[in-house]
């Protein structure tokens, strides 16, 4: 076992044998821990142990579902707890958006066994509230997606938009003043794409659209809501040959961005995502075609196209 000084990535090895509890206090047998892939039928006998655990919250239940469908949810270090009684003390919010899975998925959770019964009143002490929490205390409606609308705008508007999957990189001040800012419209643009929950599953992530369509729609009225439009319900906005109006071989954007994310949607980063949002939605409103969409990740980031110069003010409007 190395010294507690040692330098380098911290692990178990770097920890003093002497600092070492094998047994927490108030538990009776030695506390185990695993990364488990969770399944629906797991979550589902799991939350059977649930008593007495605290209100369930429906949209951060969504929230997560959706994250886990999107391929975006990671190993979190706030595990999913059990006591040594058998009780669920901690998790009941990630184990029922588990539950949303199509049978035979599963997710990767740190799963705790062993703890002391009285855990559950220091579960989430100390946790930095989010953006989304605060939206929510101001009265905003939608807050978990209206958080990240604003992290995304905020993020474009410093010219940093490529830091996407950087979450600490926006406070959450300057996600009201955007959201206090743009209140109307963004609830509008919220509510529009959000209008079929479903309909973008498999597509793109709802935050990454509503964000897009929000910063299109001042300069590009027109090609942004038939961008929406033909994305979401997979029609052809305007209904025209795309090879007779330009040259063969080119295709609609919006069928190409469908046909990529069909095929590859979970294998994609929520950065690759909106790189290939953005391209398609560029090409779309400049009316210029292209034969295949694709971004690498050793490219720059797209910038958003602009017909011309717009005002911040405009835009924010």
């Amino acid at each position: 076992m190395k010294d507690s000084k040692t330098k380098g990535p911290i692990s178990l090895s770097s920890v003093s044998e002497d600092s070492i509890g094998h047994r927490i206090p108030g538990s009776k047998k030695d506390i185990e821990s695993a990364v488990i892939k969770v399944t629906p039928e797991m979550a589902k006998e799991w939350l059977k142990k649930n008593r007495s655990n605290r209100k369930v919250r429906e949209d951060r239940v969504d929230r997560y579902a959706e994250q886990m469908k999107d391929g975006e949810w990671m190993v979190s270090p706030d595990a999913i707890a059990f006591s040594h009684t058998g009780k669920l003390i901690n998790g009941q919010h990630r184990l029922k958006a588990i539950m949303q899975l199509d049978r035979g998925e599963s997710v990767e959770c740190l799963v705790v066994f062993g703890l002391d019964p009285a855990a559950f009143k220091i579960a989430d002490v100390g946790v930095k509230r989010t953006g989304a929490d605060v939206l929510r205390i101001e009265g905003f409606k939608s807050a978990e997606e209206m958080a990240a609308v604003c992290r995304l705008l905020a993020l474009w508007k410093q010219g940093r938009l490529e830091e996407l999957h950087r979450y600490e990189n926006v406070s959450n001040s300057v996600i009201v003043d955007i959201a206090t800012a743009c209140r109307k419209r963004l609830t509008e643009t919220i509510e529009k794409v959000g209008s079929d929950k479903k309909a973008l599953n498999g597509l793109m992530p709802r935050s990454l659209m509503a964000f897009a369509y929000f910063a299109y729609k001042p300069t590009f009225p027109e090609r942004a809501e038939f961008f929406l439009n033909g994305l979401v319900f997979g029609k052809n906005y305007p209904a025209i040959d795309w090879e007779d109006a330009y040259e063969e071989g080119v295709k609609n954007p919006i069928n190409l961005l469908r046909d990529k994310m069909r095929v590859n949607y979970k294998e994609y980063s929520r950065k690759a995502k909106l790189a290939l949002l953005v391209k398609a939605m560029n090409r779309y409103c400049l009316e210029r075609p292209m034969k295949q969409l694709r971004w690498r990740s050793n490219e720059d980031f797209p910038e958003l196209a602009a017909k011309k110069p717009k005002a911040e003010q405009d835009l924010f409007s």
